[in-house]
């Protein structure tokens, strides 16, 4: 029997990381996999900058074809200097990763750090800043406050018991949809699609799938395929 895959993202600086997630989380009837990026890669010394368009580009490299069930990030990943740079925290990380990929929104974010204390006194820093830019509007407009109601986000101390908040959440994250997305990103890349519908005729299936636009193309083209799916068994079995 075929193993179910689980892929999840991960943004860490520490070098042994990809060794210790694929020692540590397993799940009985997955094939887990990390995509383990190091942030302090994309750091130009010489510059003193992020290079952050190598940085999305590295993301959208590693993730082609597959489905993202968890996205993990480090919280301290690079801190400011003295020559301006600001630092890059988990916080930045989360948002970059969207503005790569706008439908990985849905997914759910963990973030883990040594010190917890510091990762919320940051989110409550931002909220405070915001209310005092905006002095004179009655009701702010919050934008911070808003992601993180809307995205999920959860929080863990960097230590062992964040492998079992791991495999916690990638089991949650293992729902009809996404053995179907995965089952359907597991076809060859370049495949083309040629049903008759012509919203997808002549598209290949991880064009459809892999667009930041799946809650509307991408879902559609899912629904289609199981319907076809269900009327080719069920003539079969006639």
């Amino acid at each position: 029997m075929s193993q179910v895959p689980l892929n999840y993202l991960v943004f860490d600086d520490d070098s042994d990381a990809k060794k210790q997630y694929d020692n540590k989380i397993k799940i009985d009837g997955c094939e887990v996999t990390p995509i383990v990026i190091n942030p302090i890669d994309f750091f130009n010394v010489e510059s003193n900058e992020f290079e952050l368009d190598k940085f999305k580009s590295e993301i959208k490299e590693k993730t082609k074809g597959r489905n993202i069930n968890l996205i993990i990030t480090d919280w301290n990943i690079l801190n400011k200097n003295d020559e301006g740079f600001r630092g890059v925290k988990g916080w930045d990380i989360i948002e970059w990763v969207i503005e790569t990929k706008d439908k990985w929104r849905s997914r759910t974010f963990l973030i883990y750090s040594s010190d917890i204390k510091k990762a919320s006194d940051y989110v409550l820093e931002k909220i405070k800043k915001e209310i005092e830019n905006q002095p004179e509007e009655t009701i702010p407009s919050l934008s911070f406050i808003r992601e993180i109601i809307e995205l999920k986000i959860k929080f863990c101390k960097r230590d062992d018991q964040r492998f079992e908040e791991i495999r916690t959440l990638l089991k949650e994250s293992n729902t009809i949809s996404n053995v179907v997305l995965n089952s359907i990103l597991s076809f060859e890349e370049g495949m083309i699609v040629n049903t008759g519908n012509s919203n997808f005729d002549g598209k290949k299936i991880s064009d459809i799938l892999n667009s930041n636009k799946i809650d509307n193309g991408g879902l559609k083209f899912i629904r289609e395929f199981i319907e076809l799916s269900i009327s080719h068994y069920s003539y079969l079995n006639e």
